[in-house]
């Protein structure tokens, strides 16, 4: 059985649609797209060329699908909804193998990828005792919630958390509003199963050589950013004025107790360093470009202005009246008043 085939023959030039596949297309190669950059235009005209190959299993009755301008697409069988597919996660799947081996390979990550789609289906009929075990927080960034999550909190301006089921590997698919509402469980239930979850899951913590040292904090299966919800287990040592962290994309998470004056220090050394992580990061990547402090009251964002390269005027440092306050209660650098 093919695995996709072409839906309909396009109209015109425009290129061809496969079974939640498509994009515009035109008499000319597409040119290197900047989610694949790493690829030569022959090695990107070969994997285009795989991808048609592929996606419409040699049914080459129509024009050829032109994918530059289409990264994030739907892999769905028809009359089931779509799974999320991403190309450039299939470029980083073969750009280390030779291009005799991109089919083989491409073909495998596909049937993987509906074989998870299936997998999903099947939990999102589930009852919350059938899912509990699987569920988990995820910080995500405000703006990418939407009706889709059934169980979200705001935490910053930026970032908020929503529960997941974690269907296998770095899978996971947020709760749907429908099936939420057939477990007649109420949120508390919910996210108290997540969270135990998340302190069960484990995690690989790396220090630097301060006192007082910085935690760079690794998780599995993509949560790594979330283990900012249990940062005071984590740090493992007094933090009387709370805890500093970094979140600038998924994947990452610094974090360091505040314990006095170099507080300051620590604010001015990382601002600028966390908003350049985020800048360097691919944008669907990023969570937060501003430091977080974690104190008693939940979590807030603290901003960093520089001073601008040769000018006098001094760099600013923002936040709550609480943290300026416990800021200012130390001797702060004269370049940086708090």
């Amino acid at each position: 059985m093919p695995l996709f085939r072409r839906a309909k023959k396009a109209a015109g030039a425009g290129g061809g649609a496969g079974a939640g596949v498509g994009g515009p297309g035109g008499p000319d190669a597409s040119p290197v797209p900047g989610w694949c950059a790493w690829f030569s235009p022959a090695e990107w005209h070969a994997f285009e060329e795989l991808l048609n190959d592929v996606f419409l299993d040699g049914n080459r009755s129509g024009p050829p699908m032109r994918f530059g301008e289409h990264r994030h697409l739907s892999l769905a069988a028809e009359g089931e909804p779509g799974a999320p597919l991403d190309l450039a996660e299939m470029a980083e799947l073969v750009r280390a193998l030779p291009q005799a081996n991109w089919r083989s390979a491409t073909v495998s990550f596909l049937n993987r990828k509906q074989r998870l789609a299936e997998r999903r289906r099947e939990l999102h009929r589930a009852g919350f005792a059938e899912v509990r075990h699987l569920l988990m927080p995820r910080l995500v960034t405000v703006d990418s919630v939407g009706e889709g999550h059934a169980v979200a909190t705001a935490l910053t301006e930026e970032l908020a958390a929503v529960v997941m089921i974690h269907v296998d590997g770095d899978f996971s698919a947020p709760v749907p509003p429908d099936q939420f509402r057939s477990w007649r469980v109420d949120e508390a239930e919910v996210w108290a199963a997540a969270t135990a979850n998340l302190d069960a899951a484990p995690v690989t913590l790396q220090y630097n050589e301060d006192e007082n040292p910085l935690v760079n904090v690794e998780g599995e299966g993509g949560y790594t950013s979330t283990h900012l919800l249990r940062a005071a287990a984590l740090v493992d040592r007094p933090a009387p004025l709370g805890i500093l962290a970094m979140v600038p994309y998924h994947g990452h998470l610094m974090l360091w107790a505040v314990e006095g004056p170099d507080l300051h220090t620590c604010v001015i050394a990382y601002g600028p360093l966390v908003r350049k992580m985020w800048e360097d990061a691919p944008e669907e990547y990023r969570l937060s470009s501003r430091l977080l402090w974690i104190g008693e009251d939940g979590i807030e964002s603290v901003g960093v202005d520089p001073s601008p390269e040769g000018s006098k005027e001094p760099g600013v440092i923002t936040g709550s009246a609480r943290f300026v306050e416990m800021l200012s209660s130390f001797r702060p650098p004269d370049d940086y008043p708090g």
